[in-house]
Formats: C-alpha cells, structure tokens, sequence
C-alpha cells in the first residue's frame, strides 16, 4: 500500500512533528532496520517535548527528545560522535541510537516497556516486574512504587502515572504517522 494511503490525518497539535518525520525513519532505520516502527519514535518526540527541538524542561530535559544531560553525555560517547541533544538532527540520531540500545536489554522484546525504560529506567520496571511476577502491563503498573513530586505550581506529579501512561501516549500520538504494520508487537499481544 503505498505510503499516502495508509497514514492518517495527522491532527493540527501534532502538525510540527511532520518536519521531523523523515529524519526520524532515517535515523531508526540506520540503527533497527528498515522494518522498525519508526512512527513510534515521532509519537516519543510528541510526548517529550511536542515536537520543538529548542526546549528544555523543569527536570533538565534537552531538546526534542528530551535527554536529561548525564544520558546526552552517556550517548555521545557510545556514539564517538560530537552530538548535541539541542539540535534536532544530533537529537534524532541519539534517540534512534539510545533507544536501539535499550531494546537490547529488554528481556520481553515489547516496545512498551522500551519506552518506558527510556522514561523511567530499567531498574524501577525491573522491580516493578519482580513484584508482579509477569511482564504484564496492568500487573506491572499495579506493582508501581514510584515518588510524587509537588512542583512549583501545585501540581502532583505521580511518577507510576507518568511512567505507564508514557508508553501509551507513545503508542497514540505514533499512530497518527503509522504505516503499514508493527514488525514488533508493542504490548506483548
């Protein structure tokens, strides 16, 4: 099916994630494979930082992936590049770069919890999955023994909630650029 045909309408909230598109399938082609969901690494760049590559978050966050600077160092030096998570190209390189790596500690192979490795790191799924035992998304969310974080404004940050609603905004927003299907299951079905 050619590509026009099978991608949806892209809603106006994630019309600036369309200029990064082609880099992004590039860059996860590079380090997955050209049969990698890369639509799945745009949904990311929508819900790291909507898309705008010039920004940095109230935690440090970098850029349009939102690389907290001790991990931007961590990857360029695995990458022996000069990369800077506050430039775009830089940043999609190291995304499709750190995310390949991730993967290849996940002992179930489901994307879901790729992602969330990306958000929260292995060490909190890792015992959220002993807890559960199963790598069941709803077991393992119900083993969440995260902080909460009061910001400045009031709001409460529960750090299960971001945690496994990220790989689900993940799944949501990257649909939007989907096409053709998932060449590894996302959820484990």
């Amino acid at each position: 099916m050619p590509e026009a045909e099978a991608e949806q309408v892209v809603p106006k909230a994630l019309t600036r994630c369309v200029q990064y598109k082609n880099d992004i399938r590039r860059a996860n082609f590079l380090y997955w494979g050209v049969d990698f969901p890369y639509w799945y690494a745009i949904g990311q760049a929508q819900q790291e930082s909507s898309c705008r590559a010039d920004v940095t978050a109230f935690d440090a966050g970098q850029g349009l992936f939102q690389f907290m600077p001790a991990t931007a160092k961590e990857v360029e030096k695995k990458m022996k590049e000069d990369v800077d998570p506050n430039i775009a190209s830089d940043a999609i390189r190291m995304n499709a770069y750190y995310m390949r790596t991730l993967h290849d500690q996940n002992w179930t192979g489901w994307l879901w919890m790729t992602y969330q490795a990306y958000n929260g790191g292995w060490g909190n799924l890792k015992k959220e999955y002993q807890r559960a035992g199963v790598s069941d998304y709803n077991a393992m969310r119900q083993q969440c023994q995260r902080k909460k974080v009061t910001l400045k404004s009031g709001q409460v940050l529960d750090f299960c909630e971001v945690n496994y609603d990220y790989s689900k905004k993940v799944q949501t927003y990257g649909n939007y650029f989907r096409v053709g299907s998932d060449s590894l299951s996302f959820w484990g079905e």
